[in-house]
């Protein structure tokens, strides 16, 4: 996961892990009946603007969960006018003045449908709210955060998944660069709960922290629905903090999160599960000492310590992540024997262990290599391609073209993914791997350009990060140039052309990348695969955070490539493509030869997803937009090129 900002790391007290009780664990049910209230205000019907088809499903779903998992009692006002939302928050405010509601109690309230903003003022949408002037009849922000700072209840918690929600952060427009940084240290659960009877809460979540479109098919409902029924309540309680920085924080566009009015410090909003079950010590002290083992392992990976790992927890929670890891160290070691014996049995005898190992592509080519030594014909790979009669570019394959299905393969929905439709490719060359931070500071030197930032997670084979696609173009030009090729980009401020005759570096095309990614144009879900019991081993993603030893991104090349020969193709980070983006350029292109996307737009395409992504957003269908000049620590590139 990414870590929060500064700004929210002050603002959210929250652990993240379980935690060992103190004494005080033993005389602690949670007895919360009349004191946690939900209300939801969710608009499909729009009279001035287009509908929406998930918002009312999206809260009645939230709803339900915390009804009858949380205990809350839940109101939802579908499709409301600005009047009726007005009447019903003024109503909320009488009920907990005149004691019809537990003043002492919690009150969450979320926001769902169109949100827009104007000049630095953001609003929520009502159903008969019009876009031309939204001062007189939308829901403006800095009104209605004042409005529920009001409310006389100790706790409230606002969320809103609407575009432009950042704007109900009081400090929108203040914040700083949006780095993320490490959780705080955890506290004994009995304080948390102490903290939460003594003070005032006024927190807030948005679908979105930097003023982004949030989609119709909200990924923040998705993880928040999520993160409720994950029933994960070491302590009795599941915290605010823990739902946004385990769950909330996996949602694309990336949400943002704080406290605002009369929050006080060390304030918190639980979430007090219907079961009200007693705390049991010795519960967490084994959940303690697998988190303890399981650090300890990642700190100093072993064979052997997986190994014991798996010994001395039978139950334990990260069994599958430290499996996995013994796996990779055993390939390790495998690989590391083969090269010190340098022999073709050797090679042989570690991709008959590990056909689909991390260097079982290496491994063919040095058997083949020593046979051509000794006179002997090549073994026969298992490339499923022809192979261009010019040597391919160093780390760099080549993918032989053909038509194939582009699109929504699989079902799941997303309306720029449809039509699926045939287009043809014409043979090029993919880079195995995403360009790297060696790689890309060499052009910074070469040109005095100031190096990207890599947050302190490491340079060298990293893949580059906090690139714009305006970056990526120049470098392809600049290697280029270093490599005597013709420059495929004409460069004029703002404007860039592309001269696809150039044999020089260039992006793919999403044609070219959806196909390369497919292994070709197969019917694959993910870039490898599509069973997701197996992405694991071949796609950094969020769920995996630990699996592979890393929390951000990865080094190039550490996961398994997919049958065309490339790796990460699906997450790690997103890949710039050449195209503008359009979410209805799929019908437009239907049975085209090399389609390169529409002649203009406001966003280039970028695809793959990221290591912070959940596996539905790292398909390989999956489509994102980011404008030309975007720069974040989840967008890079790879290089193609024309096969001459």
């Amino acid at each position: 996961m990414r870590k929060t900002t500064s700004f929210l790391s002050l603002l959210f007290c929250l652990p993240w892990l379980a935690f060992a009780p103190g004494r005080s664990a033993e005389r602690m049910p949670f007895i919360r009946k009349d004191k946690d209230y939900a209300l939801f205000f969710a608009v499909n019907q729009y009279k001035h603007l287009d509908n929406l088809n998930n918002p009312i499903q999206n809260a009645r779903d939230i709803a339900r969960e915390m009804e009858q998992s949380y205990g809350f009692q839940v109101e939802i006002v579908e499709n409301p006018t600005i009047d009726q939302v007005d009447q019903k928050i003024a109503e909320y405010r009488r009920r907990f003045s005149d004691g019809t509601y537990a003043s002492d109690g919690q009150l969450f309230i979320y926001f769902s449908g169109h949100g827009i903003k104007e000049g630095a003022n953001g609003y929520f949408m009502a159903s008969d709210s019009d876009p031309a002037r939204p001062q007189r009849s939308a829901m403006e922000y800095d009104y209605y955060r004042n409005q529920v700072n009001q409310v006389n209840c100790r706790h409230i918690l606002v969320a809103i998944d609407a575009c432009h929600s950042a704007t109900f952060d009081p400090s929108y427009g203040f914040r700083n660069d949006g780095r993320r940084f490490q959780r705080k240290g955890e506290e004994q659960f009995d304080r948390i709960l102490a903290n939460h009877e003594s003070y005032k809460a006024r927190c807030f979540w948005t679908s979105d922290g930097q003023g982004e479109q949030t989609p119709d098919r909200s990924n923040f409902a998705y993880h928040l629905l999520e993160g409720l029924r994950s029933r994960k309540y070491a302590a009795g309680y599941l915290r605010s903090s823990e739902l946004f920085s385990v769950y909330l924080e996996q949602a694309s566009p990336k949400p943002g999160g704080g406290r605002f009015g009369d929050d006080e410090p060390n304030s918190c909003f639980l979430f007090f599960p219907e079961s009200s079950v007693k705390a049991d010590p010795r519960r967490y002290e084994a959940r303690q000492r697998d988190i303890d083992a399981y650090a300890a392992l990642q700190a100093t990976p072993t064979i052997a310590g997986c190994q014991q790992y798996l010994e001395d927890f039978p139950g334990g929670d990260f069994r599958t992540e430290v499996a996995a890891l013994a796996l990779r160290l055993q390939d390790e070691q495998e690989w590391q024997f083969a090269s010190l014996k340098n022999t073709v049995e050797s090679y042989q005898g570690y991709l008959e262990r590990y056909p689909d190992g991390k260097y079982a592509r290496e491994a063919r080519s040095r058997v083949d290599g020593l046979r051509q030594a000794a006179g002997a014909q090549p073994s026969q790979g298992r490339a499923e391609t022809s192979r261009p009669s010019a040597k391919p570019p160093d780390d760099m394959v080549f993918i032989q073209g053909g038509p194939f299905d582009m699109g929504d393969t699989f079902g799941d929905r997303e309306s720029d993914e449809k039509p699926v439709h045939t287009v043809t490719v014409s043979d090029f060359y993919l880079a195995i791997h995403e360009t790297t931070f060696d790689e890309f500071d060499a052009f910074c030197d070469a040109t005095g350009r100031e190096k990207p930032s890599d947050w302190g997670w490491g340079r060298g084979r990293r893949p580059a990060i906090n690139v714009s696609w305006n970056d990526a173009v120049e470098y392809c030009n600049w290697r280029s140039r270093q490599e005597r090729l013709q420059e495929v980009y004409a460069i004029s401020g703002t404007n860039v052309t592309a001269n696809w005759s150039a044999n020089g570096y260039r992006l793919p095309t999403e044609a070219e990348w959806e196909f390369a990614a497919r292994s070709r144009g197969k019917k694959e879900k993910w870039a490898g695969t599509s069973t997701e019991s197996s992405l694991a081993s071949y796609a950094n993603y969020s769920e995996k955070v630990g699996k592979d030893g890393y929390e951000y991104t990865a080094p190039v090349g550490s996961l398994r490539a997919n049958s065309a020969g490339l790796h990460d193709m699906s997450g790690n980070v997103y890949e710039w493509c050449w195209d503008w983006y359009d979410s209805g350029y799929y019908e437009k292109s239907k049975n085209s030869r090399d389609p390169r996307g529409p002649d203009s737009g406001s966003y280039r395409v970028v695809r793959g997803g990221s290591w912070d992504l959940y596996p539905a957003y790292v398909r390989c269908a999956i489509r994102h937009r980011r404008t030309p000049d975007g720069r974040n620590d989840r967008l890079g590139f790879r290089l193609a090129r024309a096969v001459r």
